[in-house]
């Protein structure tokens, strides 16, 4: 009954807002100023399906509690049974390459299986399921469908295993559409997560003529640390980062919090860091070789994310003595590392060239506890703050840059001294906002208001700051509600 609501109310408001256009009468590009918006979504993890499209379409990660439990116990019956720990470790191992294995890549980098994501080709009035939910990605696409038309807004949906030059293909298609359906010549994009990297393969290979605008929220732009570590090997659940995120996810919850904070200065922790290395150390290879190399490395996306620096270190350590094996896919990767390489110089020339560009990075929260260095990040509970606001110098979680600390231009130090701006990219085209979630924009809150203003504002400086009602730091909640320094 739920759905069904939500059905009418969104086609219900669909039809509102073409009576609108219909009001105006018929829609004139000549004195139209709503360009098209082209939203390219994150990484949606379980929005892979295997046969999309037919009868047999189902979902490719289709977590099973009852399978999870079983597992468990079979685990723990044949380490008992056979007393022989490697193979106890050997069923969780394998019921890991079972539940991923649908996401694997051949050789090539292209998928193994018929997999693909369920795609909104034509504009928003044409999918008006797309207005039924307000959350992240969705609180723009409602926003934007009721300021400049649903029928001027685009939902772009893509595979986030593939190579962002093969996705980069897909928006191009999705931008001349969009041209050639509203008589505009240029659109406007906001990229979210892992949207950040497949755009600026698309402005890497097709140039940015078409384009007036782009917003890089909580992006992968200038890729993330952790395929970094995980693609050399460093696999690690460092006690600290363990505690730090496990404190922050109850932080609204007192008396839990305490009980956690008490358990951390008894050195639980860091015994269960002690006890993941022993596990870590006994299934090391046979991760690396059925989880990371054969699932993980084979998806060209991971190689546009890896730091620059630690590129040929990773290449080594996945590919080692096989390197005349996969030299057509090291081909293939390493041009995304060049598309890297150069993102600089072409963002600035896109500003140079009149395209305005803003980064909105979240920081203040710890990183995710799986590599080495976690606990030397922070960000939005997903992504290191470091990458997402192109370089920034970020104090580690719960700690600042000091007091003795020097920015290079104090404008660019933030209020709590944790954020030094000076060594991003584009410092004065960059917003902090701290605490703030991970692709915050949900309908009706601060941060979808923030959103909007960067997406309307049409003045000749488009910097960060040039409102005062949004600084260049801000803070935020878990409601989305902005708050000034």
């Amino acid at each position: 009954m739920k759905k069904f609501i939500s059905i009418i109310l969104a086609i219900t408001l669909t039809i509102s807002m073409s009576a609108s256009v219909f009001a105006q009468g018929i829609h004139n590009p000549a004195t139209c100023e709503n360009e098209p918006v082209i939203i390219v979504r994150g990484m949606d993890f379980t929005g892979l399906y295997y046969d999309v499209g037919t009868e047999n379409e189902r979902p490719v990660l289709s977590v099973d509690v009852g399978k999870i439990i079983s597992t468990v116990f079979k685990s723990v019956f044949m380490g008992i049974f056979s007393l022989n720990f490697d193979k106890s470790l050997d069923v969780i191992c394998d019921y890991a390459v079972q539940l991923l294995g649908g996401l694997s890549m051949d050789k090539n980098g292209d998928s193994l299986y018929n997999v693909g994501v369920i795609k909104c080709p034509g504009s928003v009035a044409e999918h008006p399921e797309l207005l039924e939910r307000g959350d992240c990605e969705f609180g723009m696409v409602k926003s934007c469908a009721e300021k400049y038309g649903a029928d001027h807004t685009y939902y772009f949906t893509y595979d986030w295993r593939l190579d962002p030059f093969v996705v980069a293909e897909e928006i191009n298609e999705t931008i001349e559409r969009a041209c050639e359906e509203t008589g505009h010549d240029k659109v406007k994009i906001a990229c979210a997560s892992m949207g950040g990297v497949m755009t600026l393969a698309y402005l890497t290979e097709y140039g940015y003529d078409r384009v007036s605008k782009v917003l890089f929220l909580s992006s992968t732009f200038c890729g993330i640390q952790m395929p970094s570590e995980l693609m050399q090997g460093k696999v690690k659940f460092e006690g600290q980062a363990i505690a730090d995120i496990a404190t922050y996810a109850v932080k609204d919850i007192p008396v839990v919090n305490v009980l956690l904070q008490l358990l951390e200065k008894a050195g639980l922790f860091d015994f269960a860091e002690k006890i993941a290395d022993i596990i870590i150390d006994k299934t090391m290879d046979k991760v690396s070789e059925e989880v990371l190399i054969k699932i993980l490395s084979y998806m060209p996306v991971m190689w546009a994310l890896v730091q620059p620096q630690d590129f040929d270190k990773c290449i080594e350590y996945t590919f080692g003595d096989c390197m005349e094996e996969n030299a057509g896919f090291i081909n293939r990767v390493t041009k995304l590392q060049n598309m890297m390489n150069g993102r600089n110089e072409l963002l600035y020339e896109m500003i140079d060239n009149g395209v305005d560009i803003a980064v909105v990075s979240n920081y203040g929260s710890p990183s995710i506890p799986v590599y080495e260095s976690a606990s030397k990040f922070c960000g939005d509970m997903v992504l290191e703050a470091h990458q997402t606001s192109g370089y920034a110098t970020i104090a580690p979680y719960n700690k600042t840059l000091g007091d003795d600390y020097v920015a290079e231009n104090p404008k660019y130090l933030s209020p709590d001294r944790m954020v030094d701006l000076s060594t991003a990219i584009l410092p004065e085209y960059t917003y902090m906002i701290k605490q703030a979630p991970h692709v915050s924009c949900s309908y009706g809150t601060d941060y979808n208001a923030f959103f909007m203003w960067l997406l309307d504002y049409s003045g000749d400086n488009f910097k960060a700051g040039v409102n005062p009602d949004y600084p260049q730091f801000m803070q935020s909640n878990t409601n989305e509600e902005l708050f000034k320094f």
